[in-house]
């Protein structure tokens, strides 16, 4: 404010003030001669040059003050002039897709073991010292059918078979000679009997001519006497014919008992050998060249590379989900994959059966997959693997990110004017980071990740999260509260 915006009164009594002052200096003192009234004139020169500045004072102090009050009249003048605008309310951007009614194929993804259901444990089977062995027998050695994998020393298994031999000839021979007995037996009572039939005719024709008193009795006697010896030989003859027979049966048997001891001791000399009864790659081999094997001691495990599965563990609710309509196990698709640093394999195969027991302490199943393998494959039994098992399809379903709903299934609708709205859906499966529900409000615009500060009601602007950065993330857990 200038100095003439001041109140007019301050001004004319610091003037008259002033002028006073001027007239007494210009009149001079009263003639005094005393230095006692020279001593008074200063003083009252000093109190008048004190009033001044203190007049002085006190009017800059009001001025200031009065510049203060007109400048912040002004402020506030000008603000209330200014006509007040509505405050706009701004959007936050958040990341949208839309709901889509499509048909999902969910997989389940777990964990397994690679077993082999066909594993064969290498035993010696004979004892003796070992001479031989396969020149792949050794840990991951790969042998084929029928190749001679041990050999023990054959030497004591080759004797016995030597006696056994000999011993199955002897029967023989005994039996040859029993049925040879049986024929000369037979023989002696053919013969026999054609003397007692002489001597019945005989018999005969004396007690005929005995009753006509041609014979006298003493001749019939006679007759009679030669016929009883000739029955006593016939008897005895028939006596030995059963012998001989009888004797061709325990010879027949000594036979067989000779034969039986026979293919033993063959067995036991072709049980020196192991032989690999089918293609596969040897494990935990423990044998070498001169040790000496007991019967039934492991040597080695010899395991089909091509009869391999995966044991894989299921949630209970995973495995309902894999029962048909009559309660067996779907035969369905399964991928199985090897972890191999930068290079994982997949096998592919199909759910072939659960186990019988699901064991003390354990929850869920263990579903064995049946898988398709070559001779060259590079599992092994004892691998960790992960499976993929493809479910039956779901159709009118939505899929959705895991982070865009709660734990309850409910989901952020953008509506038309770009509010939020809460909209509850069903959640079907959780597929890794997505989730398959039902019972959406398709065609809708959705919250993609939800998050604490978004909530019903709030104004909302669609944006692409890649593009915004100040869009508002998903909480951790995908905000499942």
């Amino acid at each position: 404010m200038r100095p003439s915006s001041s109140p007019a009164w301050c001004w004319r009594w610091t003037a008259g003030a002033a002028s006073r002052a001027a007239a007494t200096q210009s009149r001079g003192p009263r003639v005094e001669s005393s230095p006692r009234a020279a001593v008074k004139g200063v003083a009252r020169m000093r109190f008048v040059l004190r009033g001044l500045g203190g007049l002085t004072l006190l009017a800059l102090g009001v001025a200031l003050a009065a510049l203060g009050a007109l400048s912040l009249m002004r402020s506030i003048e000008g603000r209330q002039a200014a006509a007040p605008r509505a405050a706009e309310e701004r959007g936050v951007a958040v990341a949208t897709a839309v709901l889509e009614r499509v048909t999902a194929h969910p997989v389940i993804e777990a964990f397994g073991e690679i077993r082999s259901w066909r594993t064969l444990r290498v035993s010696a089977q004979a004892s003796g010292r070992i001479v031989a062995l396969a020149a792949q027998f050794r840990d991951g050695g790969r042998v084929r059918a029928g190749e001679t994998l041990v050999g023990i020393d054959p030497a004591d298994y080759a004797a016995r078979v030597e006696d056994a031999e000999v011993a199955l000839a002897e029967a023989q021979a005994d039996a040859a000679e029993a049925r040879q007995s049986v024929r000369s037996a037979e023989v002696e009572l053919e013969s026999a009997q054609t003397q007692r039939a002489l001597r019945t005719s005989t018999l005969e024709r004396q007690k005929a001519l005995a009753g006509r008193g041609v014979a006298s009795a003493s001749v019939v006697d006679e007759a009679e006497l030669a016929l009883a010896a000739v029955e006593q030989v016939v008897a005895s003859r028939e006596q030995a014919v059963l012998t001989a027979r009888l004797r061709i049966d325990r010879a027949d048997l000594a036979v067989r008992r000779a034969a039986l001891t026979l293919d033993e001791a063959r067995r036991r000399l072709a049980e020196t050998e192991v032989v690999a009864p089918f293609d596969g790659l040897l494990a935990e081999v423990s044998a070498t060249l001169g040790d000496i094997a007991t019967a039934n001691q492991a040597l080695a495990s010899l395991i089909d590379p091509t009869a391999l599965e995966a044991a894989v563990t299921l949630s209970s609710a995973e495995f309902a989900r894999l029962l048909g309509p009559d309660g067996a196990l779907r035969r369905l698709p399964v991928t199985v994959t090897l972890a191999l640093d930068d290079q994982p394999l997949s096998v592919s195969g199909a759910l072939d059966r659960a186990d019988a027991a699901t064991g003390e302490g354990r929850a869920g199943r263990v579903v064995h997959v049946r898988l398709d393998l070559g001779p060259d494959t590079v599992l092994r039994a004892g691998d960790f693997v992960t499976a993929r098992i493809n479910e039956p399809p779901l159709e009118g379903v939505a899929v959705i990110p895991a982070a865009a709903a709660t734990e309850d299934g409910r989901i952020l609708i953008v509506d038309g004017e770009g509010r939020l709205r809460e909209a509850a859906v069903r959640i079907l499966r959780r597929d890794g980071d997505n989730l398959i529900v039902a019972d959406a409000p398709f065609g809708a615009t959705y919250v993609t990740a939800r998050a604490p500060q978004l909530g019903p009601g709030l104004k909302v602007r669609r944006s692409d999260a890649s593009a915004a950065p100040d869009a508002l993330t998903a909480a951790p857990g995908g905000a499942r509260g």
